[in-house]
């Protein structure tokens, strides 16, 4: 029985494959799986094949599984075009179907070979430089659009970052602005192509120019003696403020009396930016106007605020600035008088403890106490037991009460008599009755 040659219908795509990234040498494919009840062509499916066109011709350049739908193209050329195609694989032999429709791009350009050449820098003025450099040669573009645009980065001395300025390839020079006065730039250039951008060129340095420094502040007059005077300033911050700093000069004129009305001056060789300088051979008690100018590579600053300078009397102290005198002087008194308030606050607070400590006070007793009760210390209530009162045998003595009219004040145990006493006057002045000896007698005065 002769054998026959099964028939079976190729597997068919009918989409381009999808570009979904490129560089300059490779490029990324994906495309739809294939579904056996909806694609034509008969089953099983083995994988796909990925079709390059080369030099005019289509290549196979592999084969994946049929569980994978994407793929990567590598070892292109650089800023090249390609063309893609896909078709699927059942088993057996001639089991290729026919490839899918086409898609292309263009690989991407390497990154310039070279960098910008030739770069200067020069002040323009105390806010700009000028950078000019060479055009960089098409060859060294590494790309069929050549050069399309060159990058300025620029940054001070000492920063962690930089700034950027793009300009046009048919440029050769730029002016980069809005910089700081008399401050430190260092400058790089780069060319780019469509693709991609090259590496910096070397760093070229500049300085802005400087600029005339701005007037002292805080001038001062600290000290003055019969025939001096000095004076202090600074100068504002930043301390690199528009440039070095090479001398201060320092203008007087006298103005009560007034002797001579011409300005003289003397110079401060001082870079610093804080100063102090003494002016000598002055006439005594007599008042000056003082200013200070700083003076650096680009001319001299404004004359600082006028303040007045005042020698003292021949014969007397030098004199310092009355500011601190005037500022201390307050500071003690406002001390004393919170001291003071402080003081009556602890104090009246301690007198209303010792008001709430005390007993309240017992209606006053119109009669006459005793004498020898309230005079003697002996009688003393605080110091006696309040059970002992009634103890007659224990005491040798009678006390008499004067505020009894009873005549007869004899204690028949006691072996001393007492004179009857009439009852006191209350204009009567009573002694103070010392305790000396037990057998005592107490008299009325």
């Amino acid at each position: 029985m002769p054998i026959t040659n099964p028939t079976y219908v190729l597997p068919v795509i009918n989409k381009a494959p999808l570009i979904v990234g490129t560089t300059s040498t490779t490029v990324g494919l994906r495309w739809n799986a294939r579904s056996e009840e909806d694609d034509i062509g008969d089953p099983p499916l083995v994988g796909y094949d990925v079709f390059v066109m080369k030099d005019g011709d289509w290549v196979v350049d592999q084969r994946v599984d049929q569980l994978t739908t994407s793929a990567f193209v590598i070892n292109l050329t650089p800023d090249t075009e390609y063309m893609f195609r896909v078709a699927a694989v059942r088993e057996g032999t001639g089991g290729t179907g026919p490839v899918s429709p086409s898609n292309n791009i263009i690989t991407r350009c390497k990154k310039p070979s070279a960098s910008p050449t030739g770069s200067q820098v020069s002040a323009i003025n105390p806010k700009e430089l000028e950078v000019t450099w060479e055009h960089l040669p098409s060859e060294s573009a590494e790309c069929r659009s050549g050069v399309t645009h060159y990058t300025i980065y620029y940054a001070s001395t000492g920063s962690t970052s930089s700034n950027s300025f793009l300009v046009f390839r048919d440029t050769s020079s730029f002016t980069i602005s809005e910089l700081d006065t008399y401050l430190d730039y260092t400058i790089q250039l780069t060319a780019s192509n469509k693709d991609a951008e090259g590496d910096r060129s070397s760093e070229t340095m500049s300085k802005t120019l400087e600029e005339v420094a701005p007037a002292p502040i805080n001038v001062a007059i600290p000290q003055s003696t019969t025939s001096s005077f000095t004076v202090s300033w600074s100068t504002p911050l930043p301390s690199n403020i528009n440039g070095n700093i090479q001398k201060y000069i320092i203008r007087y004129q006298q103005t009560d009396p007034v002797v001579d009305s011409d300005y003289k001056s003397e110079e401060v060789l001082n870079g610093a930016f804080e100063g102090e300088h003494t002016v000598v051979d002055l006439t005594a008690k007599s008042n000056y106007s003082v200013q200070v100018q700083t003076v650096n590579g680009a001319g001299s600053s404004n004359w600082s605020e006028p303040v007045n300078a005042k020698t003292v009397q021949s014969g007397g102290p030098p004199s310092a600035s009355i500011g601190p005198i005037v500022g201390g002087a307050m500071a003690a008194l406002f001390i004393i008088i919170l001291v003071i308030i402080l003081v009556l606050v602890i104090f009246r607070r301690i007198k209303q403890r010792r008001l709430k400590a005390e007993p309240a006070a017992s209606p006053p007793n119109n009669t006459r106490e005793t004498s020898s009760k309230y005079e003697n210390p002996v009688f003393d209530d605080s110091n006696q037991d309040p059970n002992t009162y009634e103890d007659l045998n224990a005491d040798t003595h009678a006390y008499q009460d004067l505020n009894t009219d009873t005549p007869n004040y004899q204690n028949i145990t006691d072996p001393h008599t007492y004179q009857d006493l009439k009852k006191p006057n209350t204009d009567v002045t009573y002694l103070e009755a010392i305790t000396s000896d037990p057998g005592d007698t107490y008299e009325e005065i």
